[in-house]
């Protein structure tokens, strides 16, 4: 037998337990960055969209004002046209004249 006495079981030193939580604080802290980060990237297309749509509305009201200006201009040249006045002027402006007038030309005339 030997002469050293028997203490028990060996135990083993303490685990570093801080470590361990801060080191799973940290990674719970990032991946909840990470998770914000994710989230807020899901959110910037549908932004961007919106801002687009936005502009390109602008942009269409602004050309329907301008065709409803050209209907309205060309709707009251075809009420102008419908008159016999109106014919008469249009055809006039054309170099038409009617059947039996006399066309003159006037050269010469000093410019303005």
């Amino acid at each position: 037998m030997s002469s050293t006495s028997y203490s028990g079981p060996r135990s083993r030193p303490a685990a570093p337990t801080t470590r361990v939580v801060v080191n799973r604080a940290r990674l719970g802290k990032v991946a909840l960055v990470l998770l914000l980060l994710v989230m807020a990237s899901s959110y910037v297309r549908p932004a961007l969209d919106w801002v687009s749509a936005r502009s390109t509305a602008g942009q269409q009201a602004a050309r329907l004002a301008e065709l409803e200006r050209t209907e309205e201009r060309l709707q009251a040249q075809k009420h102008r046209l419908t008159t016999e006045r109106g014919l008469d002027e249009a055809a006039r402006e054309l170099g038409m004249v009617r059947s039996g007038e006399r066309t003159y030309v006037v050269r010469g005339l000093p410019k303005d």
